[in-house]
């Protein structure tokens, strides 16, 4: 079995237009001019769109005669470009433009090649996804006595918060693995085994005097028989339970039942430890903390706010399930990330975020004023449909809100019918071209201006050797991103010329690197290294070879980024390369007998 490869359309189209007064000139009174253009770009409206997806027309008919009676998915595909405004995977432009530029064009001839640029709904990032099925969760009473062991404050402190995963492994049995959960709860600012007494548990005298337990306990109930007003000796009465106080003081220790005008029958709370030391349970040196006398009705008498209330704040968190295991989420994948606080919904005097594009991102500027291009930020929030998230990447200037929307391109070629030419995922010529939508990034430059740039002549050539000095480099070209659509077996290939250098390093020097999962920024993303095909130039001359077809099939299907990585960091670096690429073609072979 052979393989020929489908030369690119470009390439393909040998076309001409004729010079219809020249034709006349020479006699030729029957000519006939004819339209073909080989340069023609075309940029789809939002009314170009809302034609495409306009019921009763041809548009509806073709994507009625892709389906069957088992499978109305492609109708469904094409409903989704009106309700989306752009075309997604399911529904791309391959299908439809076609038909809207006979209408559009009926002019041109065959021959003609049009480069159609139109809006493309990729959806959210792989970071993002996981969030969209993200459970928001606010601790209740009963919950934060279940995380401090049964009883407790209404707050979290250091050293109860690493009791969270157990509480929601218990809480959520059935969550599956990837679950995000956005936990909201109060905590403690400060460390309360430093700065505050020990943290009282919250019970009745009966629960007290069941448990025996001697750690600090809070308790309500009534002032039973008094035995000295003095020293504050009395029974704390709550039902049919008591239990003996033996002394009543304030925070500093100073005697208070004179003082706060306590007497037999008003309701108390008060702080202690149980003891037996005498034979008889008790509270021994008992904490006043408020009361209400119940021959007056009026309501307790309050000690000022504690510091422990003054710095308690609400804190929001996410969790991850991993491997059946709650964890606190992590992501090195991007510059920052976080839950909004809940103190942002009382701000904008919302529960949740319906602009999330303005609120976020003004959210975004005024708390991290020191973003620098290219940052990522990934923040998860209460949308109107409930738990969500969306990524921001600051561009320099604002921060920009990742829709998952993008403007993609593709060539229609013009025979008996108009055909898009989906064969060719990628192509640019670089020389007397420009450097196309590639960009640079920077990662070391030792001191240099640059390390890659375009030259019309060469294409894009990248050096380290300036006045006399190789110098140790890291600088990266990188591509757009290249959807292989519809692909099988895609390859790749280009011409590249490589002088000087050292032909035991050149291939660790000069790479090509192919990711799926593109994050903005070289350093941050995971990238597979492309062996070249063939030996690459051994360095002694200027002359263009080509690499060979790299295999891009395990990324079928995929959008990709492809890079160009010249580093020059391994090594003994007694000559820097120079490297020049020229002709980069990304395309579906086709094989035939």
């Amino acid at each position: 079995m052979k393989t020929r490869y489908i030369i690119p359309a470009l390439a393909l189209m040998m076309v001409s237009c004729e010079n219809f007064f020249d034709e006349k000139q020479l006699g030729n009174s029957g000519y006939t001019p004819s339209d073909v253009r080989t340069d023609m770009t075309y940029s789809l409206t939002s009314d170009d769109l809302a034609q495409i997806t306009k019921k009763g027309t041809e548009y509806e008919e073709k994507a009625k005669s892709l389906c069957t009676a088992e499978d109305s998915s492609a109708y469904e595909a094409w409903l989704s470009i009106g309700t989306l405004k752009a075309f997604n995977e399911n529904a791309d432009a391959d299908i439809y433009v076609p038909m809207f530029m006979a209408t559009k064009f009926p002019y041109l001839d065959a021959g003609t090649i049009c480069k159609v640029y139109y809006p493309f709904y990729k959806g959210k990032t792989n970071r993002v996804l996981p969030f969209m099925s993200a459970t928001g969760y606010t601790l209740t009473e009963d919950d934060y006595k279940t995380i401090w062991g049964g009883r407790g404050a209404d707050y979290l402190t250091i050293t109860s918060e690493p009791n969270i995963p157990a509480f929601l492994a218990s809480k959520f049995p059935t969550a599956t693995e990837g679950k995000i959960m956005v936990l909201t709860y109060k905590s403690l600012n400060t460390n309360p085994d430093t700065i505050y007494p020990p943290l009282p548990y919250e019970c009745t005298v009966g629960e007290l005097l069941e448990a025996k337990e001697t750690v600090e306990h809070q308790l309500t109930g009534v002032v039973g028989t008094v035995k000295s007003t003095t020293y504050g000796r009395f029974y704390l009465v709550d039902g049919q339970d008591s239990i003996y106080v033996y002394g009543l003081t304030d925070e500093a220790g100073n005697k208070v039942w004179k003082d706060k005008g306590i007497q037999q029958g008003d309701q108390i709370t008060i702080r202690g430890k149980y003891s037996d030391e005498s034979g008889e349970p008790q509270l021994h040196n008992a904490i006043y903390v408020s009361h209400s006398a119940a021959h007056s009705g009026k309501p307790a008498r309050k000690q000022a706010a504690s510091p422990l209330a003054q710095d308690t704040v609400y804190k929001t968190v996410i969790y991850q399930l991993e491997q059946g295991e709650w964890k606190l989420y992590t992501n090195d994948q991007v510059t920052k990330y976080f839950a909004l606080p809940t103190s942002f919904y009382e701000e904008i005097g919302s529960n949740s975020i319906a602009n999330p594009e303005e609120l976020i991102a003004k959210y975004l500027r005024l708390n991290y004023p020191y973003a620098v291009e290219k940052d990522i930020y990934l923040v998860a929030y209460r949308g109107t449909n409930g738990m969500t998230a969306d990524e921001f990447t600051f561009d320099g200037t604002e921060f920009v809100m990742n829709t998952g929307y993008t403007t993609e391109e593709m060539n229609f070629v013009r025979n008996d019918n108009w055909l898009a030419d989906i064969s060719t995922y990628y192509t640019t010529p670089f020389v007397n071209s420009g450097q196309a939508d590639f960009t640079i990034q920077h990662v070391n430059l030792d001191g240099l201006s640059y390390v890659w740039r375009y030259q019309a002549s060469y294409g894009m050539t990248a050096s380290a050797y300036v006045s006399g000095t190789n110098h140790v480099v890291e600088d990266w070209l990188v591509s757009p991103s290249i959807r292989l659509k519809k692909s099988v077996n895609p390859k790749m290939h280009f011409d590249h010329a490589v002088r000087y250098g050292n032909t035991d390093y050149n291939k660790e020097w000069l790479k090509v690197m192919v990711t799926n999962n593109y994050t903005g920024d070289v350093t941050t993303t995971e990238w597979e290294h492309l062996e070249f095909p063939d030996s690459i130039p051994n360095g002694s001359n200027w002359t263009f070879l080509n690499t060979g077809d790299f295999d891009l099939s395990k990324y079928n299907n995929e959008t990709i980024v492809i890079a160009f990585q010249y580093n020059t960091s391994a090594g003994e670096l007694t000559s820097a390369p120079t490297w020049e690429i020229q002709n980069l073609l990304v395309f579906e072979p086709k094989e035939e007998e």
